[in-house]
């Protein structure tokens, strides 16, 4: 009776374990950049194989070019009427935190933004690109932005992001993705606190309980409304800036 439990619970580990390997890594996915015709997985949730989740909105921004949408984070965006504007129902509040003007790499966006009907008080850290994908694909034709996504007031980072806007001859194509599950200490004061940090929490047992694909539909429906709004204004608003 116990070797006929065993072999159940086995069998049920390799089952996992194959359908697990089945998936694309987020290695791949990062990947995908370095391809200027990158097509890959344009949108839409999916598992991957270290159990985070993948969530992938795909906007087209006709008139819009990729410096349009950097000088938007750059420059234009410093109050809350102004993220207001990027989408009217969803967002609540923003302030800055380390921002210079012109630059946004090692600046901290504070938001107050409904996600699914639920407010979600978020910092979002802007890091070079790099600490994310391991290169950076930005070129006169693509501007990458890549940021860590954490929740404010508790030193927890809950996500990574890139915002990949490739020109094209009528505007530009937006790919942005977002991978849920990636824990981090947002001040962690050693690399041992980092390391056990990250050893605790992120592997597949934790995220298959704390990320959640509702979670991932949710922000894709959030990310791919605020980028249609953004699209629609932003070429006339850079004229008039």
């Amino acid at each position: 009776m116990v070797y006929r439990f065993f072999f159940i619970f086995l069998l049920i580990v390799i089952l996992v374990s194959v359908y697990q390997f089945s998936l694309p890594s987020r290695e791949a996915s990062k990947q995908a950049f370095n391809n200027s015709e990158y097509i890959g997985f344009e949108s839409g949730i999916r598992n991957l194989q270290d159990g985070t989740v993948e969530v992938s909105s795909f906007v087209r921004m006709p008139e819009v070019t990729p410096n349009m949408f950097l000088w938007w984070f750059t420059d234009y965006l410093q109050t809350t009427q102004h993220y207001k504007m990027w989408h009217p129902e969803d967002h609540v509040w923003m302030q800055w935190e380390n921002k210079k003007v012109g630059e946004i790499i090692g600046s901290h966006h504070l938001v107050h933004e409904y996600i699914g009907g639920d407010m979600m008080k978020l910092r979002i850290q802007f890091i070079s690109p790099e600490e994310i994908l391991g290169y950076d694909p930005n070129d006169k034709n693509i501007v990458v932005l890549c940021a860590k996504v954490g929740l404010l007031g508790m030193n927890l980072n809950i996500a990574e992001m890139c915002h990949v806007v490739q020109k094209k001859v009528w505007g530009s194509e937006l790919r942005s993705i977002f991978w849920l599950g990636v824990f981090s200490d947002q001040s962690p004061e050693t690399y041992l606190d980092r390391f056990i940090f990250s050893w605790l929490a992120n592997n597949f047992v934790v995220r298959k309980f704390t990320v959640s694909k509702s979670e991932g539909l949710a922000l894709q429906k959030h990310c791919s409304e605020e980028m249609i709004y953004l699209a629609e204004f932003l070429p006339t608003l850079y004229q008039q800036n």
